[in-house]
């Protein structure tokens, strides 16, 4: 399934990653300095207001992944 990754700071793409880890690290990997927060989303057709599977703050380590 592919994923939407969506950063505060208004930038987005869709990953090619098959599996969620694979779209976290991607995410990270591309957020540079001041991100602010990242937001991943399932599905390539998704907007900023769906809920997303997994989320990060800029100045946090782990990952957020909010129940279902």
């Amino acid at each position: 399934m592919p994923y939407k990754i969506i950063y505060n700071i208004g930038g987005s793409f869709i990953s090619n990653a098959k599996t969620l880890v694979e779209a976290k690290k991607q995410a990270s990997e591309h957020a540079g300095y001041g991100f602010g927060s990242i937001w991943i989303l399932e599905g390539e057709d998704n907007d900023s207001s769906s809920d997303p599977v997994a989320l990060k703050f800029e100045h946090d380590t782990e990952w957020i992944e909010p129940e279902r």
